[in-house]
């Protein structure tokens, strides 16, 4: 094949610490970039106006799709919910950028992550990302339009550090948070084997009642996580975030849930009840992983295993 122009963008997965659900109201978020992530490979041609699609997984097919153009009709796919999704995504994108997709060209794109889409580090997140960078459109408004949540993940996916995060004004503002823990060997990921869709558990929650010192009370603890460098303070300020929440969105935090013979903080992320949990403990390393394997939990990363150096 005879290419005329070939782009190649990337974004980070995320994690968030503190302020789940609550960042949507406007409190502060502490979250983290990965070192996981998902690229995207463009390459242009002359011919049919087609977008060939090939979406792989640690580089094993997951996902492809013929899209032809300038309607986005799907001519041919693997998966109708995740081709419908991609659709939404491109066509926000040429919303966005009219001249987005608007040349007799034949693309061929792949899509590549690095992590298992289950794990909920930001599949959607990261190609939305993508995307807007290849459009050249604001991935904050293209998320908006087909997401609409609180856009730290998009703030993660262009970040390399930690970050501090809040909705100001109905926008998008955040900085690199002064989150370096001197006890990151304490603190670990664990994936509780139960996928969240982070979509419809915001859709589920009622947040009418939560006041403004509910959210300065969540901003004030992230404040303080982002800070600390005292590691039973640290895991003071994670039990409180939990019990704060679990009032709040009406859910029994997870460690007394499932985990209350743990020696050590069990704190939810992101989406209640599924994808990962962060464990701090001051026991050994082989403690915690013994721990979590005999509830059947396999997969368990140190926190500077996977969280991107600031």
């Amino acid at each position: 094949m005879n290419f005329i122009r070939g782009n190649r963008f990337t974004s980070h997965a995320k994690l968030m610490l503190s302020g789940e659900y609550l960042v949507l109201k406007g409190a502060l978020s502490l979250a983290v970039p990965l070192k996981y992530g998902q690229s995207l490979s463009v390459e242009e041609k002359e011919g049919k106006s087609i977008i060939q699609w090939r979406s792989l997984v640690n580089n094993f097919p997951w996902f492809s799709a013929t899209i032809l153009l300038p309607d986005l009709r799907v001519m041919e796919t693997t998966s109708p919910e995740i081709s419908g999704t991609l659709c939404s995504i491109l066509a926000g994108a040429k919303s966005l950028q009219p001249y987005f997709l608007d040349s007799m060209k034949e693309y061929h794109v792949i899509s590549a992550m690095d992590f298992l889409p289950e794990w909920g580090f930001g599949s959607s997140s990261t190609l939305i990302s993508n995307v807007a960078e290849w459009a050249d459109c604001d991935p904050f408004e293209l998320n908006k339009m087909t997401f609409n949540g609180s856009g730290y993940d998009i703030a993660c996916a262009r970040s390399s550090s930690p970050i501090i995060y809040e909705i100001r004004n109905d926008q998008p503002s955040y900085r690199k948070a002064n989150f370096q823990p001197s006890f990151d060997q304490q603190l670990y990921f664990v994936y509780l084997n139960r996928k969240q869709n982070s979509q419809q558990s915001i859709n589920g929650l009622d947040l009418t009642m939560v006041t403004e010192n509910d959210l300065l009370a969540i901003s004030e603890l992230t404040s303080a996580m982002e800070n600390t460098q005292n590691f039973e303070n640290f895991q003071w300020l994670l039990e409180l975030h939990e019990e704060y929440i679990g009032w709040i969105v009406r859910k029994e935090p997870v460690k007394s849930l499932y985990f209350d013979d743990f020696e050590g903080s069990l704190k939810s992320l992101g989406a209640w009840g599924g994808d990962f949990i962060l464990a701090a403990s001051d026991r050994s390393e082989d403690y915690v992983r013994n721990y979590f394997h005999n509830k059947n939990l396999q997969t368990i990363f140190r926190y500077n295993e996977i969280v991107l150096p600031s």
